[in-house]
């Protein structure tokens, strides 16, 4: 699968339950993007940095779409007057999503659907999630395909007709993805599929996983208290 090759080759936190990181992710990303100064947040991202140290160039990587879209939210803000706010966001927005990177990330999807299911989050999301994840790229497959094939078919065209086939191959990859949706609904019914997937992932909260949990509850209580710096 795709997504498993972006993940961590060190996961820091494979011992712990997934729903424990789960809960704790949520804990901490709601606490330190409340914070008012920016000292919290730069704290909070020297310290990611510092756990994804061996990956580091992967981490700064996937934070560049993040800030890209970070850019959008910002540049109202700085048009306003505000620099200083749309630091404190572009912060904040790092800040969620290094914690994302080193607690939830690492995990493999069916372990993150078990501990999402096992959250008591609605089967439609954990059933939706998992199927994303899938079709999603096989989507990218076929697009990446017919692109791979236009381009050995086009090499002597002029660039309005490039344009026309491309826009051709969007469509044709949009129109087989919903063919290829319908047949996979007909094949998972035939097969008695009921919206549950069962998992072989085993969740077992151990007195480690009680630790990280308090331990992300102080510091959250830490960061609501100490916010304004």
């Amino acid at each position: 699968m795709y997504l498993d090759r972006l993940e961590y080759s060190k996961d820091l936190f494979g011992r712990f339950d997934g729903r424990c990181r789960l809960i704790a992710a949520v804990v901490l990303i709601s606490a330190l993007i409340s914070a008012t100064g920016a000292g919290v947040p730069c704290a909070c991202i020297a310290a990611c940095l510092a756990v994804s140290a061996r990956e580091l160039r992967v981490t700064v990587l996937r934070l560049l779409p993040v800030n890209a879209m970070a850019v959008a939210l910002w540049l109202p803000v700085v048009a306003g007057g505000s620099p200083e706010t749309a630091l404190l966001y572009s912060l904040r927005v790092n800040c969620a999503a290094l914690l994302y990177m080193c607690l939830i990330s690492p995990m493999s999807t069916s372990r993150l659907a078990a501990s999402m299911s096992a959250l008591r989050a609605p089967g439609k999301l954990v059933t939706l999630f998992i199927l994303t994840y899938r079709h999603v790229f096989l989507l990218y497959e076929g697009l990446a395909t017919a692109l791979i094939s236009m381009r050995l078919r086009l090499a002597e065209r002029g660039h309005i007709y490039r344009w026309r086939a491309l826009a051709a191959v969007f469509s044709t990859t949009l129109v087989r993805a919903a063919i290829r949706s319908e047949r996979v609904a007909v094949a998972m019914a035939s097969r008695g599929f009921d919206g549950d997937f069962p998992s072989a992932d085993k969740l077992r909260w151990k007195p480690i996983d009680s630790a990280l949990l308090a331990t992300a509850v102080i510091i959250a209580a830490l960061v609501l208290t100490v916010g304004q710096v």
